[in-house]
């Protein structure tokens, strides 16, 4: 059996400064960026960049995965969130205890075939 699956969030922040003048901070600031959306590009500049830190982690439930079957085709595995299973069974007009999975592949069947139609 193979472990859950999760997605790990890395962050940097990039710090870039520009040299400019003004007669105060405001000034200076706006005209700073000025310079830096200037199509001519900033000349005097100082480029720093913080090591990437682990954010933030969460498990990874996607809704649609690809399983490799051979190399003629794929599988799909669907797992529906709350969200996702509210829909069908709107649009289905079934009580939410009512959906099956059979139910689910109608759904994803009908709306693959009706988007390659459009």
């Amino acid at each position: 059996m193979s472990g859950k699956k999760y997605i790990s969030y890395f962050q940097s922040v990039i710090t870039i400064g520009v040299l400019s003048e003004g007669e105060n901070t405001i000034e200076a600031s706006s005209n700073a960026n000025k310079k830096l959306l200037s199509k001519d590009g900033v000349n005097y500049c100082v480029f720093d960049q913080t090591d990437f830190k682990l954010s933030e982690i969460e498990e990874w439930n996607p809704e649609f995965e690809t399983e490799n079957v051979s190399e003629d085709g794929f599988r799909f595995r669907f797992n529906p969130d709350e969200r996702t299973r509210n829909i069908i069974t709107t649009r289905m007009q079934k009580k939410a205890g009512e959906l099956t999975e059979e139910d689910c592949e109608r759904f994803v069947k009908e709306a693959i075939e009706s988007s390659l139609h459009e």
